[in-house]
């Protein structure tokens, strides 16, 4: 037993020696083998953005020869446009909200590539009054919409409309003096209600009050122009 306690104390006296000569030199090993660690990073990083640099810049050389020599691969030239199908598809989408809204005329609708806008009952859209312009913009506007969520196309699910009912309150030529009388301010209003009440959300900037049928059905806001009396503005 004494033998035991004499290897014992010699063992605990042997080690903390050992700590006491070799503990700073281990400390000062491991603060450069974690110096070393970081420079290897930034090394590889700096490494990698030369690398980078070179492919890019071999790229760069190789579109600048490709457009000397010429180069016309149909396989890089850009298509834009919207194909015939989708058009065609698309068109008719916008015809039948056209026709919900009860807007005047057969509705017929295809879209012109030419003019990059759409033909409604033979005359371009662009052509008719201002009024028009604006509600058939909606109707195109609402149309995509629907036309993105039935077709599983990506769409934010809301649309702003500027004034839709122009024609109404502000009517610009014979064309926008078809809408007088017709109810398609009704129709649009009750359309906007029963298709996008809860999937989607349609907001409405209009000078004229939707029809009192509807005000208890839609969320609306009254801008007054006036700071003693209801909301100022929208801003």
């Amino acid at each position: 037993m004494e033998e035991f306690n004499t290897q014992n104390a010699n063992y605990d006296l042997i080690d903390s020696e050992i700590k006491e000569k070799i503990a700073p030199q281990l400390g000062q090993e491991r603060e450069l083998f974690s110096e070393f660690v970081e420079k290897r990073a930034s090394v590889k990083k700096a490494v990698d953005l030369y690398d980078r640099v070179r492919r890019l810049e071999e790229r760069r050389l190789a579109l600048l020869q490709e457009e000397d020599e010429g180069f016309s691969d149909e396989r890089h030239q850009i298509t834009t446009g919207i194909p015939i199908a989708d058009a065609h598809s698309f068109s008719m989408k916008v015809s039948q909200v056209l026709k919900d809204w009860n807007f005047p005329g057969e509705c017929n609708v295809y879209f012109e590539k030419d003019s990059n806008d759409f033909v409604i009952d033979g005359k371009p859209r662009g052509s008719r009054g201002k009024g028009l312009r604006a509600i058939t913009h909606a109707a195109i506007t609402i149309g995509l919409m629907e036309y993105c969520q039935e077709h599983g196309l990506s769409h934010p699910g809301f649309v702003v409309l500027d004034s839709p009912l122009l024609a109404y309150f502000k009517p610009e030529g014979e064309d926008d003096l078809t809408l007088q009388g017709t109810d398609l301010k009704e129709c649009f209003y009750n359309y906007l209600i029963k298709h996008h009440a809860t999937e989607s959300q349609v907001i409405i900037i209009e000078n004229q009050h939707p029809p009192t049928d509807v005000e208890n059905m839609i969320a609306m806001t009254i801008f007054t122009g006036n700071p003693n009396e209801g909301r100022l503005g929208f801003i």
